[in-house]
């Protein structure tokens, strides 16, 4: 910016001033200082113009130096409210990152719960399907032993069976007359004879391993 020469008046004395600002604000100025001049003059009437300014320009460096600091503590303060503000929002964003995760996980889960209730719903569908399928089946089994035991109750043990027929055989050989029998004890005899007549040898069968027996 260009700089120009600007006229105030402290104390009955003119100053040109070179500067950069606004004229307003350098007017502003000069009246604050004026004024801080004439407060030091109110509260020690012995010191001359001179005295009160340099009294005055002490005060002013004490404000600002202190004004300094306090800018300083609270630049400080800043930085670390900043540094502490991002650290809230990092430990935010982790936390937020953690809360969508188990949103997610707690989605998936829900899906998966639903899932497996429907399995559950047709394992016991199948469970009663099969029941009713166990049912039959032994409901059928019972009608089968049932119509096997009755004839079982109906039908005469065998070993009855055999002694009845036992005693049929020997009712049948008691009727037979006795030359039938002695003509078939005749036959057989005559049998005999005709084999030894036709050379009829009978055979004795050996084994390999009766080799050292023979």
């Amino acid at each position: 910016m260009e700089k120009k020469k600007i006229s105030v008046q402290i104390e009955g004395r003119n100053y040109s001033l070179i500067t950069t600002d606004d004229e307003k604000y350098v007017h502003k100025v000069a009246n604050e200082v004026v004024s801080h001049i004439r407060k030091v003059a109110q509260s020690t009437k012995q010191l001359d113009t001179r005295d009160c300014a340099i009294l005055a320009a002490l005060n002013f460096c004490d404000d600002r130096n202190k004004a300094v600091k306090k800018n300083k503590d609270y630049v400080e303060k800043a930085d670390k409210i900043i540094q502490q503000t991002n650290e809230l929002n990092r430990l935010c964003k982790e936390y937020r990152d953690k809360l969508t995760e188990s949103m997610n996980d707690n989605t998936r889960l829900t899906m998966n719960n639903r899932e497996l209730e429907k399995r559950i719903a047709v394992l016991r569908h199948e469970v009663s399907q099969l029941k009713e399928k166990l049912g039959s089946v032994e409901k059928g089994e019972e009608k089968a032993e049932s119509k096997k035991s009755e004839p079982e109750k109906n039908s005469v043990p065998k070993e009855k069976k055999i002694s009845s027929a036992k005693n049929n055989i020997t009712e049948q050989s008691d009727d037979i007359p006795v030359n039938v029998l002695s003509n078939e004890a005749k036959k057989t005899e005559q049998e005999l004879r005709n084999e030894e007549l036709l050379g009829y040898v009978p055979m004795t069968q050996f084994s390999l391993f009766d080799e050292d027996k023979k």
